[in-house]
């Protein structure tokens, strides 16, 4: 899943108030479970169908959210060309190579490939911005590199296991890299509103690829295959924004981003509890390696007894 990250976050100290706690475990739960879920729809679901259906469906659902906390759900005028070229890689970007990823890989290995996405938004910082790279976010890159040529190198060497799927999910992590900062403006539009209207605009692409090449795209859709795309939407789109932003109103970016190293973890164990995937020495080194990279780079506040 990508989210538009604010800028601008004050590295003071800080507390977590219990609300915010909450939201986070929730947050983890709901997007790691998302991983072995999203794996399951895409077997009965074509491609192009499965990301319409959570793009548009999650994107109607964010907006009728925002619309009952009270904010406009209207797109000013100026802001229509930033929030259609940021959609067009933190959703059609995202949702494509991800879903594309899951078609090729265990979702356990693409979970952990996925969450190198903040890596690539330094990379994207520096080339478009001039943002310069520290020696901690030089250890970073270094740490999730390592990660992704494992997975790589283990890819190519296993029988009927394609490499294709870890550059599929590597180029959905550099997707929302760029995506955040293109993010990385002051925005008129209340955040739910354009996160809904991301969903949208960035679902059109998607929507012309669904309609040419997806025939009967429902014919193989059973009951549990259902329940997974519902998750998607409900849980890990609609719950999933609503987690963040509300984390976001009660601590810094930089406490919120927190959320991010815990969700790799619960998307292994939960694909290797909900399919039955194996988790080998291999995926354990790169899942340590992604969240040490993390941890390198994400400004981590104090902890305080509020």
């Amino acid at each position: 899943m990508s989210t538009p990250l604010p800028s601008g976050s004050p590295a003071t100290r800080h507390t977590l108030p219990l609300a915010a706690v909450l939201w986070l475990v929730g947050l983890t739960l709901a997007w790691g479970l998302g991983w072995p879920l999203m794996k399951y729809a895409v077997s009965e679901l074509p491609l192009y169908t499965f990301r319409i259906v959570t793009a548009w469906g999650g994107g109607l659902l964010v907006l009728a959210l925002s619309a009952l906390q009270g904010n406009s759900i209207a797109l000013p005028r100026a802001e229509w060309r930033p929030a259609i070229l940021s959609a067009l890689f933190n959703i059609t970007g995202w949702f494509y190579f991800t879903a594309l990823g899951l078609t090729l890989l265990p979702a356990g290995r693409a979970v952990v490939l996925a969450y190198t996405m903040p890596l690539f938004a330094i990379l994207a910082a520096r080339l478009m911005l001039k943002e310069p790279i520290t020696g901690r976010k030089t250890v970073g890159l270094v740490l999730g590199a390592g990660a992704v040529l494992l997975l790589l190198g283990q890819s190519v060497h296993r029988l009927g296991d394609a490499p294709a799927g870890v550059l599929a999910v590597v180029a959905a992590a550099a997707s929302w890299g760029i995506g955040t900062v293109f993010q990385k403006r002051v925005w008129r539009t209340p955040v739910l509103t354009l996160v809904g209207w991301q969903l949208l605009l960035g679902g059109i692409p998607l929507g012309i690829l669904a309609a040419l090449h997806d025939t009967a795209p429902f014919a193989h859709l059973t009951l549990y295959g259902l329940l997974a795309v519902t998750y998607v939407i409900v849980i890990a789109t609609l719950f999933g924004f609503w987690a963040w932003f509300s984390i976001l109103t009660l601590a810094p970016a930089s406490v919120a981003s927190i959320a991010i190293l815990p969700v790799p973890l619960v998307g292994v164990l939960s694909s290797a509890l909900v399919l039955g995937e194996p988790i080998g020495w291999h995926e354990l080194l790169a899942l340590a390696l992604i969240t040490a990279a993390l941890a390198t780079v994400l400004p981590l506040p104090r902890f305080g007894r509020r």
